[in-house]
């Protein structure tokens, strides 16, 4: 597989957790509630808008192993669920560094309760970073088992 589809399909997964994220995280807002398409396209706008940046971070890792087969497939499904987590929390550090308060940094606006802050944000990172890659492993080995079984 070449590199061109393997970021073709690293972004697909993307795409496609950032959007199961949203269905369960609409849904655990919205308990009880009838489908509103509104706080779900917010979610899915406020996901995509941090997912997207910190996929580009991961783009060396899709770049860089060409199959999920052994160790790499552990080192793929690893550095893709701490890196969004990784990068909140180098994010929480410069802006505390700043001078800003911590209390906000970390556990946001009191209002929010646990929805808001780095820390929540962590968690959500690590969610969409599993499920992405979880996705993109299962696709490459899928595409990988494929590509060799034509071949032989």
């Amino acid at each position: 597989m070449d590199t061109l589809r393997r970021i073709t399909l690293s972004l697909g997964c993307l795409v496609v957790s950032v959007i199961l994220f949203t269905l369960l995280f609409g849904r655990l807002i919205n308990m009880g509630e009838l489908f509103r398409a509104g706080p779900l396209l917010f979610i899915f706008r406020f996901t995509i808008m941090f997912a997207l940046p910190i996929w580009c971070l991961y783009l060396p890792f899709v770049i860089a192993f060409k199959d999920a087969v052994g160790r790499r497939l552990w080192a793929i499904q690893l550095s893709g669920s701490l890196i969004g987590p990784a990068s909140f929390a180098i994010w929480g550090l410069i802006l505390q560094l700043r001078g800003a308060d911590p209390h906000e940094i970390w556990y946001g606006d009191p209002l929010l309760g646990v929805l808001g802050g780095v820390a929540a944000a962590m968690v959500y990172a690590l969610i969409v970073g599993f499920l992405t890659t979880c996705l993109y492993v299962i696709a490459l080995r899928v595409f990988f088992s494929r590509s060799t079984a034509t071949r032989g």
